[in-house]
């Protein structure tokens, strides 16, 4: 039976990966591939055990289609690409895909207790706050240092942004005890953020917190006095640290002056600037793109292979254009951009549908906010070219989807 329970010690175990997770995927290294590792073992083993395929199952039938076709759709960029050679090195980061259906199911066949996972995503912005000031105090850093644990800073940066904000939309069902403990998190968060020094991440969050605020209107709720309270802390804290911080005033400031510089003409290869010109380059040239692309990794390869200019010469030793839909469009043409906006919009979708039935259930919310970061994100990044950015959607997105069509009623903690 379908339906057939593995008992409490598999569910309690499951629970433990749960908390564990959003600790580990951003602090350490390898852990949270351990994490998901261990999940697929188990999802195959549920999935030989019972004759159970999770294709066939209608929670997390559309999961599983979902990210095994994006997977089979970097397969045959990598083939398209002229070095099928070379799909052994390319692929394995995006195992997670191949592997994420039988991690729902390992997750699917587990009685989940949300209260595990709002356990460790406070614990994990906690711990990734002490990692940051240990880096700040004791590492030589300067505050225009990014110090962003063991990853790229606007990976980490990003990941953050999704932590904060898939806490922060359970923070409204909490007990009073646990929303102190909730707030200290998101302090911690928004520190993690603004010393992360991603200016994509911090647009995002800008982006994210305004959509937050709107959900909080379409719920149309009551709120207590200390809720209020609560909340005009959270937003005097926030606008205080944008106001007061030199670091995102020199930071931001900084954008504005390399825009400048870009439409005065320039060719100096500033950050804003190379983005600019890249996005711009590819934007030209989009209807020469064939079918299927120029195969994984030879955008920049193809748009850059002429041009002599000095920012040029240093984007075409990129090998993505600093935007997941158009370097997804080159790389595997219309196939692979179409499987990326399946696997960001149609959960999304999904998750906006339920919510609109059921505004009091936050797993709705939080999937949403998931989809909706890992989006802006794509604007200025790419999305799936990481280990980390991997495994997290995956993980979260196993999570949320079969909990929305359960529809199951979270429970005040």
């Amino acid at each position: 039976m379908i339906e057939q329970s593995l008992g409490k010690n598999y569910s309690r175990f499951v629970n433990i990966f749960i908390f564990i997770f959003p600790i580990v995927i951003i602090s350490l290294q390898v852990a949270g591939d351990l994490v998901l590792l261990i999940l697929a073992m188990m999802g195959i083993f549920i999935a030989i055990s019972q004759k159970l395929s999770p294709f066939i199952i209608k929670e997390i039938k559309f999961f599983s289609y979902l990210t095994f076709g994006y997977f089979i759709a970097v397969c045959l960029s990598v083939v398209f690409s002229g070095q099928a050679q070379e799909i052994a090195h390319y692929i394995p980061r995006d195992l997670y895909f191949f592997f994420a259906p039988f991690i729902a199911l390992a997750l699917f066949k587990a009685d989940i207790n949300i209260n595990y996972l709002l356990a460790g995503l406070k614990v994990g912005l906690i711990v990734l706050a002490m990692i940051v000031l240990q880096q700040l105090l004791f590492e030589n850093y300067s505050m225009t240092d990014r110090p962003t644990g063991v990853m790229n800073s606007n990976v980490f940066g990003n990941l953050s942004v999704s932590l904060f904000f898939i806490l922060l939309v359970f923070f409204q069902y909490e007990s009073f005890r646990n929303k102190i403990i909730t707030l200290f998190s998101l302090l911690s968060g928004l520190f993690i953020i603004i010393a992360s020094g991603s200016r994509g991440a911090w647009i995002s969050f800008i982006v994210l917190f305004c959509i937050y605020l709107y959900f909080l209107y379409k719920q149309k709720l009551n709120f207590s006095a200390l809720s209020k309270i609560v909340a005009v802390i959270v937003i005097v804290c926030l606008l205080s640290a944008i106001s007061i911080n030199q670091r995102i005033f020199d930071r931001s400031f900084l954008i504005y002056s390399e825009i400048s510089t870009w439409m005065s003409g320039s060719d100096a290869p500033t950050s804003v600037g190379l983005r600019l010109e890249i996005y711009k380059k590819a934007i030209n040239n989009i209807e020469d793109v064939p079918f299927f692309g120029y195969g994984l990794r030879n955008s920049n390869i193809r748009l850059f292979q002429d041009d002599s200019s000095e920012m040029g010469i240093i984007s075409f030793r990129y090998n993505h254009l600093h935007n997941a839909y158009l370097t997804n469009y080159y790389n595997g043409g219309i196939f692979l951009l179409a499987t990326l906006l399946l696997i960001l919009f149609v959960p999304l979708s999904i998750f906006l549908k339920e919510n609109n039935q059921n505004r009091e259930n936050p797993i709705f919310t939080a999937g949403a906010f998931l989809t909706l970061g890992y989006a802006s994100y794509g604007m200025v990044n790419i999305l799936f070219g990481d280990t980390y950015m991997n495994g997290f959607y995956v993980f979260f997105l196993a999570l949320f989807l079969p909990l929305a069509s359960k529809s199951r009623k979270i429970p005040s903690t």
